[in-house]
């Protein structure tokens, strides 16, 4: 199989430029991206000396733009005189261009947040630590795996040099997908640039095994992790590249593929994960498989456009005791700074004497600070009293905690993962 998709990981060699990321913004480089600030600003494709950015009026050759400073005044073929900066996080993510609708800066900046990523800085000298491990489910455009990788910088070293082909490790290919790289002709290289870029190689994947903190990031379509890949090299020269790992692959392949690569003398590996993210169609499905892997303690983030796909999440935990307990769930969008609080629980209907039918929480927060109305961190399931009249139906409570609705971007269920060995007290 790897000798099957060999030509297509080389065939990525052309797009990228073999070099280490250079800190240095104050000079406009061949292979940036910058800003154009026309009318309605224009993020160009990578610069290169024989090509141009077209404008509303003529255009911009990149030799006008290589070698100025952010921000010095450039002059079009017409005439015009136009200023560039580099990109922003904001406007880089929102202008690339995009074959799946990505997460919104402000969201992603949300979700980062709500994950509760730290990290420190490795010690000089010492002993490199357990890593931070981060599994992103659904890798779309890109937008979130940036800011993942930009949240984990300061717990790596500065990269190498980087090799000019795609990193990516592909794990599972479509039917089609396989037979197009089947009867693709692998493409000889001059054996002298071969051998450098061997070398390169072998110092990169050196440096990978001894990150202290990575983004695994997975999506089953090569098209969406290819394109994602270029997303996160172009920013800032590729500056955040080096902390993720893309895969092209099932989630479930890649679990698979993890815990064998990991076991040892026929052992499974202890948990590894310290946070999840899903973001991806039937995303509760894909809990029971990720449980395992996961530390104590460890965050999972599922994010979905409708609330009642939350609620599939937390009724598939309900349903099969899975070891996690709900922190909150937040609904994203314009106008909402911090995310809006929803109250999402399964609850017992309960018959009364009056034939009112009332609802039971089926979950209570162990946590004394949990006894306000608007909690959402719960966890155990008390059984019901004795001599109480239930009907034993469980239906699924989702409504906001205050105020009146608001279009959003989405719904974020946060879930903590239980210790193993905690006990059961209802």
């Amino acid at each position: 199989m790897s000798r099957l998709l060999a030509p297509l990981r080389r065939g990525c060699a052309r797009a990228y430029s073999s070099r280490a990321a250079d800190a240095n913004f104050s000079v406009f480089q061949e292979g940036d991206r910058v800003l154009l600030n026309v009318k309605n600003p224009i993020l160009t494709k990578p610069l290169k000396k024989d090509e141009r950015t077209k404008l509303p009026r003529g255009y911009i050759e990149h030799t006008e733009i290589i070698g100025k400073g952010p921000r010095d005044p450039i002059k079009a073929n017409k005439g015009a005189t136009y200023r560039a900066t580099h990109p922003t996080f904001e406007d880089y993510i929102v202008r690339t261009p995009r074959l799946v609708t990505p997460i919104y800066p402000a969201d992603a900046n949300l979700i980062v947040s709500l994950l509760d990523i730290h990290v420190t800085p490795p010690a000089p000298g010492g002993e490199p630590n357990e890593p931070l491990e981060i599994l992103e489910a659904g890798t779309g455009h890109g937008s979130l795996t940036l800011h993942l990788a930009r949240a984990i910088n300061a717990a790596n070293t500065y990269p190498p040099t980087r090799p000019p082909y795609s990193q990516r490790q592909i794990l599972e290919l479509p039917e089609t997908k396989k037979k197009a790289v089947a009867v693709e002709e692998e493409k000889k290289e001059d054996p002298e640039i071969q051998a450098k870029n061997e070398e390169l190689q072998r110092d990169w994947d050196a440096w990978r095994a001894q990150r202290n903190a990575v983004v695994h990031t997975v999506d089953v379509s090569p098209h969406y992790s290819q394109h994602a890949e270029n997303v996160v090299r172009g920013f800032r020269r590729g500056i955040y590249v080096g902390n993720v790992d893309f895969y092209v692959s099932s989630v479930e392949k890649w679990i698979k593929e993890q815990v064998a690569r990991r076991s040892t003398n026929q052992d499974s590996p202890d948990p590894f994960l310290s946070h999840v993210i899903l973001d991806m169609p039937s995303a509760h499905l894909r809990i029971p498989d990720v449980a395992p892997i996961m530390k104590d303690d460890a965050v999972l983030a599922v994010f979905a456009p409708s609330i009642t796909q939350i609620g599939d999440c937390a009724d598939l935990i309900w349903k099969q005791k899975l070891p996690f307990f709900q922190e909150k769930v937040v609904e994203l969008g314009t106008g909402i700074s911090s995310g809006r609080l929803w109250e999402l629980r399964i609850a017992v209907k309960r018959s009364t004497n009056d034939s009112i039918s009332r609802e039971t929480p089926a979950e209570e927060a162990l946590d004394e600070t949990a006894e306000d109305s608007s909690d959402t961190a719960v966890e155990e399931v008390p059984s019901p009293t004795k001599g109480s009249n239930t009907t034993g139906d469980e239906v699924l409570v989702c409504r906001p905690q205050v105020g009146a609705r608001i279009a959003g971007g989405g719904f974020v269920g946060i879930w903590r993962r239980k210790k193993k060995d905690s006990v059961d007290l209802s």
